[in-house]
């Protein structure tokens, strides 16, 4: 059913924006045309991988510790400060959730703080940082080759998004791990999930969750950038790109927060997702889908401003 609803949301959602004349004109995520003069040092496929790596890499370090207070409140496996969504492990091996209490956003901020210090909200980060390098890198540069192939804005993103899944469930995977286990570095981590789990367990845990957020999100993601900056590009100037960043990526996570607890929870205890969605409903109801919204849409309003506004400088720049 899970599987179900979400498929039918983002087939309304393409048939609702697939038409060609929708925003006319808008075959760009760049705020103004490049330079055509010698100043131009790359060619656009080249610029567009580029600027997108750097851009990636800055928006999410800068934004990371949002990132792992999202992470804490989805899932916490600190024994002595437990979340409302935990995990026990029966002896038949069956994971299954346990009610616990309500953890505030202040409280799970000052229990990273008191366990870890500052370096406890950055467990992850390298990882995170070159992960999305790549990431951001492929998803503007697909995104720019179907919008020169004449592919509609929204498709051109919801292809963008269905490649970049499958890069960022090895990433997520680590990142996650590191930032609720007390592994002393991503290496440590990447060879205990090879040594228990395997290859599969690094590429593919978390994978189907992952789809059914990524593509949704970067359709949406690049749609609201676009249609932001056809209005804002005038009236804000160099900022604008900043502003709508800002805007489009605080509200892509929202209609795929659901998904993205449950891939997080997936990709923390290697469960099954449809074993994920029963549990967190059976023990939290619809609210438990929710964990952690209000610091991912700071970190996603905060990474996608940087992001946006450093990959339009980068692109009139190289």
């Amino acid at each position: 059913m899970f599987r179900i609803i979400l498929i039918s949301s983002l087939v309304v959602a393409s048939r609702a924006w697939a038409p060609q004349n929708i925003l006319p004109g808008m075959r760009s995520l760049s705020s103004r045309p490049r330079p055509t003069s010698g100043l131009r040092m790359l060619p656009d496929a080249a610029t567009s991988v580029l600027a997108g790596s750097i851009a990636g890499a800055i928006g999410v370090g800068i934004a990371f510790p949002l990132d792992t207070i999202k992470t804490k409140q989805q899932v916490n496996n600190n024994e002595d400060s437990r979340s409302r969504i935990d995990y026990a492990l029966s002896p038949s091996g069956e994971v299954s959730i346990v009610a616990v209490s309500e953890r505030s956003l202040p409280s799970t901020v000052a229990d990273i703080w008191n366990s870890d210090g500052f370096e406890g909200f950055y467990g992850g980060v390298q990882t995170s940082m070159m992960g999305q390098a790549v990431i951001k890198a492929t998803a503007f540069s697909v995104n720019n080759a179907a919008l020169q192939a004449h592919y509609d804005l929204v498709y051109a993103a919801a292809i963008a998004g269905l490649v970049t899944a499958f890069l960022a469930v090895p990433v997520d995977r680590i990142k996650v791990l590191m930032q609720t286990e007390s592994f002393e570095t991503e290496y440590d981590c990447f060879r205990s999930v090879i040594d228990k789990e395997g290859l599969k367990g690094l590429l593919f845990t978390g994978l189907v969750p992952t789809l059914f957020r990524e593509v949704p999100a970067y359709t949406l993601y690049f749609f609201l950038y676009a249609a932001l900056m056809s209005s804002a590009a005038e009236t804000l100037g160099s900022i604008a790109p900043a502003v709508s960043g800002a805007l489009a990526g605080a509200a892509c996570v929202i209609p795929v927060h659901p998904v993205d607890v449950v891939k997080t929870i997936v990709q923390h205890s290697a469960a099954d997702w449809q074993d994920v969605v029963a549990d967190i409903y059976e023990g939290q109801g619809l609210e438990g889908f929710w964990e952690g919204l209000l610091p991912r849409m700071g970190r996603a309003a905060i990474n996608h401003s940087v992001t946006f506004a450093m990959y339009d400088f980068l692109m009139h720049r190289l």
